[in-house]
């Protein structure tokens, strides 16, 4: 059997190239096991390089760094920094179709369906009985459709309707699909999902391995995200995700120290192991975001430190942010002085740092959320929950006492717990709160930030070298 191999956006994928301003040499790393063509893939072992290849393309610019920018540098949490066009684009929203950034995810992420698919179409038909044995090859594929609901997540959150493609174009027409609605997608995403759920493996050796509980945690975010969110099936996952055998870690700041990683509270976790590590993946988002001599990118905003502040929230606060003295720098600062600027802090073990793309404290606090929404007096069965995340950074009891509080309440300590892992801007989109809270937005000194965001600026638009290639993604 021939591997099928194909590029779903093979034009863009020439003319979306690393586009970014300021562009440092260690960006432009290839991402990881990347599955090229026409090589014969036969027996189990085939199999398990397909999958690996899913996973290794993981390693690229989206899942790095992006996905902090997209969740982070959007929402209220982060500033631009930096001298990069197309962040500053993207924080201040004035995005548009030539952004190096939205041409660059779109690729990637379509590249990693590209890999998915691949998986999904020749995985079945690989005649080795040893790929049978102890249920091997209905891991692979759950896997696979687990990784591709996955990054169809991150496209109908970003651009809303996007083509749905899964299967390997054999024609133009196929290369030039239209777009599917933002329900048709997310139904494409539950279906993944739930046809992976029964396959994949309860616990696997490390925490970047497609499992149940990163299944039923991504079931919830996605019920939760939809257009129309079904509160009782995101408490179901929810439930099904806490009952998995994870457990909230003591210390939040050990959650970053990098010495905890694959801890009880991870539930899915990116895996570095440095440039000199076995596999050779080094997390560089470490470098573009802490650190002297050129001015990093992802700054902290002062609302998100003021929120720190004002809840007295000063464990979270000093494990997500660090303030250093950089007044001998070269550069300038719109929003800080340099004598007292702030980093990211939750990144700290250079290129070693693992980074989480879902932990149990952000399911607890969705499950909190499905019970606030579930009823009028739904508040008072996820206090517990909130008062547990609290407490674990000796905080008091949340004053919320009615669904309105306690609505504000969730979104609040989603904010202080989930900083700069990607989380917040979604958060916003899903909530509908996204034009109110940054239309609201103001500097140090108390002046509004006049982004001016309308409905219209939610969602990125679609690339412009898509534009050209496919005449019917209009």
């Amino acid at each position: 059997m021939k591997l099928k191999i194909y590029s779903l956006v093979a034009a863009a994928a020439l003319t979306i190239t690393m586009q970014s301003g300021c562009k440092k040499d260690f960006l432009d790393k290839q991402p990881f096991n990347q599955v090229t063509g026409d090589v014969a893939f036969t027996t189990a072992a085939g199999a398990e390089k397909l999958i690996s290849g899913t996973y290794g393309g993981m390693y690229n610019d989206y899942h790095i760094w992006d996905y902090m920018v997209n969740g982070d540098v959007t929402s209220d949490n982060a500033y631009a920094g930096g001298d990069n066009p197309a962040n500053i684009q993207i924080d201040l929203f004035t995005t548009n179709s030539t952004n190096g950034n939205v041409g660059r995810d779109w690729s990637g992420l379509y590249s990693n369906i590209k890999n998915a698919n691949e998986v999904l179409e020749n995985v079945p038909n690989i005649q080795d009985p040893a790929l049978d044995a102890n249920g091997r090859r209905g891991q692979i594929l759950g896997e696979a459709a687990t990784l591709r609901a996955y990054f169809y997540f991150h496209l109908v959150r970003l651009w809303g309707g996007v083509p749905l493609v899964l299967k390997s174009p054999t024609t133009l027409e196929e290369m030039q699909k239209s777009r599917s609605s933002a329900d048709e997608v997310y139904a494409q995403v539950i279906k993944d999902l739930e046809y992976a759920l029964p396959l994949v493996r309860t616990s696997a050796p490390n925490k970047g391995i497609i499992t149940k509980g990163i299944v039923n945690a991504l079931l919830a975010k996605v019920y939760a995200s939809k257009p129309n969110p079904d509160w009782t099936k995101v408490q179901q996952y929810a439930d099904a995700t806490i009952n998995g055998g994870y457990s909230l870690i003591g210390s939040f700041d050990q959650l970053f120290d990098g010495a905890h990683k694959n801890n009880s509270e991870s539930i899915w976790e990116m895996q570095y192991d440095g440039w000199g590590g076995p596999s050779g993946r080094g997390n560089w988002m470490t470098g573009v975001i802490v650190g002297t001599g050129w001015k990093r990118f992802c700054t902290p905003t002062n609302d998100l430190v003021a929120a720190f502040d004002s809840e007295g929230d000063v464990i979270r606060k000093n494990s997500s942010i660090s303030f250093k003295n950089v007044s001998t720098e070269g550069w300038s600062d719109d929003y800080w002085s340099k004598s007292n600027y702030p980093f990211i802090n939750k990144y700290r073990n250079d290129d070693l740092a693992n980074s989480y793309i879902i932990r149990l404290a952000d399911i607890k606090l969705l499950k909190a959320e499905a019970l606030n929404e579930l009823s009028a007096s739904g508040w008072s069965a996820a206090a517990p929950i909130v008062n547990e995340i609290r407490g674990r950074v000796k905080l008091g009891v949340t004053p919320a006492a009615n669904q309105a509080d306690m609505r504000l309440a969730i979104e609040k300590e989603r904010r202080l717990e989930l900083a700069f892992e990607g989380h917040r801007w979604f958060d916003l989109l899903r909530t509908n709160r996204a034009v109110a809270v940054m239309n609201n937005q103001k500097n140090g000194s108390g002046a509004n930030l006049n982004y001016n965001v309308t409905a219209g600026k939610l969602l990125f638009p679609i690339p412009q070298a898509e534009w050209d290639r496919n005449p019917n993604i209009r």
